[in-house]
């Protein structure tokens, strides 16, 4: 029986991994939970799962939880009680699925515990990836990807020796804005944003996948988790969303990963691996008559991607800047405040104005990120015009 501490469980990860539990209780059960402010929903989890730890993420949230409850589990807050629930004595498998750099101090030390970290918050990879690495190897433990494009690298390299492994492929949806002409992209709103043609997500990633930044936090995330230089991550549009991920091999041939577009499957995947058993999601009808396009992205109109391929070559804390100004400006573009081609621009700001330098541990890295914001919310503020009239494209 795997003992789950659900880092974000009111998020889309978070719910769907509560999904494969109920597919699965005979081998998974729920010991802690950490969410956010969706107090209603973590009450009704914690009512059904009964974990013995909760954190919300303040104070007051966590006295009126414990009002609430008709029974009484441990309550923490803040990122105090993110770190007691993924260090949670009991739980041996941690699922972080926070969204942002909030999971990194967590993810860190679940890692370091030993435990079996299923990773959904990419971002601690992306900002902190060597230290993961340091942390995974010192703790003995494990670390598996939830991303779908990452589990299906995952299976696909399985054991297979790196020498006959020439490249991999990552695919994307190209998100609501793939077949926009330029023009309208600059001037996209909010609500197109969040209109993903594929996936349901939360705000903050959809938004990534309009800006295809969050593929390219992925290009990144591959770099750390699998060994593979800038060279030899590609990125495919491929619009049905089925295959997840290609691998080529020496020999020219490529072996491709496909199933459904439901993420309950790389949660199951990781939750139960090596195991292999029939879950929440229906088997994949290959009766059915379909098509599958596969083209190169359109780095023109997807700035951000250019710019997360040079963090990943430049190294360091080049990665912690991008992630950093990045969530600034998509939270900025979610309010209102900027325009949705601003967030690259944005991104580049903090790239050319914040050094690079070796990141040697978590507080490097944690200060590098509190500065790079501090950095684009300046940017912000000089920048803060977006009100539907036309804007030059660089």
């Amino acid at each position: 029986m795997r003992k789950l501490s659900i880092l974000g469980s009111t998020g889309s990860i978070g719910t769907s991994a509560l999904e494969v539990v109920d597919a699965h209780s005979d081998r998974l059960t729920v010991v802690a939970l950490a969410a956010g402010r969706n107090i209603e929903l973590l009450q009704a989890q914690c009512e059904k799962y009964r974990p013995r730890m909760v954190s919300v993420l303040s104070g007051a949230d966590a006295v009126v939880l414990k009002r609430q409850l008709s029974y009484s589990p441990e309550i923490w807050s803040g990122q105090e009680g993110l770190l007691a629930c993924a260090t949670y004595s009991e739980a041996d498998t941690v699922l972080a699925a926070v969204v942002g750099s909030a999971g990194v101090v967590s993810t860190e030390a679940a890692l370091r515990l030993g435990k079996r970290v299923c990773q959904a918050n990419k971002e601690s990879l992306v900002i902190a990836g060597d230290l993961m690495k340091v942390a995974l190897a010192e703790g003995g433990g494990e670390l598996l990807p939830v991303d779908s494009e990452h589990a299906a690298l995952h299976q696909l390299l399985a054991d297979r020796p790196s020498k006959i492994v020439r490249d991999v492929r990552i695919t994307a949806s190209g998100g609501p804005f793939r077949d926009w002409p330029i023009e309208r992209i600059v001037v996209a709103t909010r609500e197109e944003a969040l209109n993903h043609p594929t996936w349901k997500m939360g705000a903050k990633i959809t938004v990534d996948s309009a800006t295809m930044m969050n593929k390219g936090l992925e290009v990144i995330e591959a770099s750390v988790l699998f060994g593979f230089n800038a060279d030899q991550i590609h990125v495919t549009i491929h619009p049905q969303s089925q295959i997840h991920a290609m691998v080529g091999f020496t020999d020219g041939t490529y072996q491709l990963q496909a199933s459904t577009n439901d993420m309950k499957l790389p949660i199951q995947y990781a939750l139960l691996y090596p195991m292999r058993m029939e879950g929440p999601v229906p088997i994949y009808d290959w009766d059915i008559t379909r098509s599958w396009t596969f083209e190169p992205p359109d780095n023109a109109k997807f700035p951000c991607l250019g710019l997360a391929y040079h963090a990943l070559r430049c190294g360091g804390t080049a990665p912690t800047i991008l992630n950093a100004t990045n969530e600034e400006a998509v939270a900025s573009f979610l309010e209102g405040r900027i325009g949705l081609w601003d967030i690259h621009a944005c991104i580049y700001h903090g790239l050319e104005t914040l050094a690079t330098v070796p990141a040697t541990n978590l507080e490097v890295v944690l200060e590098t990120d509190k500065v790079a914001r501090e950095i684009a919310k300046k940017w912000i503020g000089a920048h803060e015009r977006y009100n539907n009239q036309s804007i030059e494209i660089p």
